[in-house]
C-alpha cells in the first residue's frame, strides 16, 4: 500500500478536480491536465537521480533515466511559448525522444545488470540499443537523408527490438529494485504497468499503421504519469534512505573479514 500521505494527497486532489470541473464548466479540465501530467514528470526526474544516488550507480545512469523527462518538459515548453512548430524542431525533438527512451533503457538495463551476474547478453542489449541510435543521430545530423529501402528495413527491425528491450528493461529494473530492497509493491507494480501498457501501444504500432484516438486513455494520461511520478519518487527515496546503513553494514562486514595481524610476543 502506498504510505498514507500519498492516499491523502489523491484523495485531496480528486475532489479539488471533481469540484473545481462543475464550476468552471470544464474549463479548469485542461489546467489539472497538464499540473498533473508537469507534475509527474517532475516527481519521475527526481526519483530517477535518487534511484541511480542510492544504489550507488555511476552519475550517468541517473541522467540517462531522467532524460526522457528533460525532453518531454523542453518539448512542452516549446509549444507553449514556440509560434508554430517548424519541421526541423519537430522532427529534433522526435530524435531527441527516441535517442532519451534508448538512453534511459540503457540506464535501467545497467541497473539490472548490478543486481545480478554479468552474462554477455547484457552486452548484446548495449550493443543493439547503440545500433538502434546510430541512424536516429545519423538522421538528425543529415536533416533529410533517405536511407535505401533494404538499410531502412534493417533499421526498422533493430529499432522495433530495441524498443521491446527497453521496456522489458523498466520492467525488469522496476521489479528487481522492489523485490531486493524490500520496497512497496506498488511502486514496481505501477512502473512495470505503465511501461507494459507503452510496450503493447508500441508492439500496436508496428502492426497497425494508423488507428483510432486513445479516447480516455489521453484524458487518463496525466493521471498515469502523476502515479507513475510518484511511484518513481517513492522508489528513490526508500532506496536513499537505505544507502547509508547498507553502505555501514558493507563496510562493517569488510573490517570484520580483514585478518587480523599476530601480536609480536614479549
Amino acid at each position: 500500500m502506498p504510505p498514507l500521505s500519498y492516499i491523502i494527497i489523491a484523495i485531496v486532489l480528486a475532489a479539488l478536480v471533481a469540484i473545481s470541473f462543475p464550476l468552471t464548466l470544464g474549463f479548469s479540465i485542461i489546467l489539472w491536465y497538464w499540473l498533473f501530467a508537469v507534475a509527474g514528470c517532475i516527481l519521475a526526474v527526481a526519483g530517477a537521480f535518487k534511484i541511480a544516488s542510492g544504489l550507488g550507480a555511476p552519475p550517468w545512469i541517473g541522467v540517462a533515466l531522467a532524460s526522457p523527462g528533460f525532453v518531454w518538459l523542453a518539448n512542452r515548453l516549446f509549444d507553449m511559448i514556440g509560434n508554430g512548430i517548424h519541421p526541423v524542431i519537430w522532427t529534433s525533438f522526435e530524435a531527441a525522444a527516441r535517442l532519451a527512451l534508448l538512453a534511459a533503457a540503457a540506464g535501467a538495463l545497467r541497473l539490472v545488470e548490478m543486481m545480478s551476474r554479468s552474462r554477455p547478453a547484457f552486452r548484446l542489449g548495449y550493443g543493439l540499443l547503440a545500433a538502434a541510435a546510430l541512424p536516429v543521430g545519423i538522421g538528425l545530423i543529415f536533416y533529410g537523408m533517405i536511407f535505401p529501402k533494404p538499410a531502412l528495413y534493417v533499421t526498422r527491425t533493430v529499432a522495433d527490438a530495441a524498443t521491446l528491450l527497453a521496456y522489458g528493461a523498466f520492467i525488469g529494473a522496476a521489479v528487481m529494485i522492489t523485490i531486493r530492497h524490500g520496497i512497496e509493491r506498488w511502486t514496481g507494480a505501477a512502473i512495470s504497468l505503465i511501461s507494459a501498457y507503452l510496450l503493447y501501444q508500441a508492439i500496436r504500432a508496428m502492426f497497425v499503421v494508423e488507428f483510432p484516438s486513445e479516447g480516455v486513455m489521453f484524458w487518463l494520461q496525466p493521471v498515469v504519469m502523476l502515479i507513475g511520478g510518484a511511484a518513481v519518487w517513492r522508489m528513490g527515496s526508500v532506496v536513499r534512505a537505505q544507502a547509508p546503513s547498507q553502505r555501514s553494514s558493507q563496510s562493517l562486514a569488510t573490517a570484520n573479514a580483514r585478518p587480523t595481524a599476530p601480536s609480536a610476543g614479549l
